[in-house]
């Protein structure tokens, strides 16, 4: 029954058109929410049950049609042999920007202030204070002595 109701609440943080109501549900679902947040439409999250694998701190925005892919299980090929069923964590840091369609997957960490340009594939883990983009991402920008990060 536990399933089912989790199942039934992935399905409403996809599709409820407000910000709150899936902050809330993300919550409920075991996520770690470390301060204010912003999730547009569409936030999915493959996670098997294990919602509680996703760290999000502060002051992130997550565009529309963000992916994060916490389970990975290549189940019924025969490859799960060799690639068999795994949980990985994903940590976001403070002032995160994920741009729309970004898909990043398990076992990352997107270090403060950094941004996710839209499409982007989070293959590895990004550096504190950069701007990545592409398909594996790549830094493509260095923030750390930008102005907004000055005192």
């Amino acid at each position: 029954m536990i399933r089912l109701i989790k199942k039934i609440l992935h399905v409403i943080l996809r599709l409820s058109p407000g910000n709150k109501v899936r902050v809330k549900i993300l919550k409920l679902l075991g996520a770690n929410i470390e301060g204010e947040l912003y999730i547009a439409q569409n936030f999915f999250i493959l996670d098997a049950g294990r919602t509680d694998y996703l760290t999000i701190e502060k002051n992130v925005g997550i565009g529309p049609n963000v992916t994060i892919l916490i389970h990975s299980d290549p189940y019924p090929s025969k490859l799960s042999n060799l690639y068999p069923r795994s949980w990985k964590k994903v940590h976001i840091g403070e002032n995160v920007w994920i741009g729309a369609c970004s898909t990043i997957l398990g076992g990352i960490t997107i270090g403060n202030n950094s941004i996710i340009a839209a499409g982007s594939v989070i293959t590895k883990d990004v550096p504190p204070f950069t701007v990545v983009a592409g398909v594996p991402a790549k830094v493509v920008k260095d923030l750390s002595n930008h102005e907004a990060f000055k005192n």
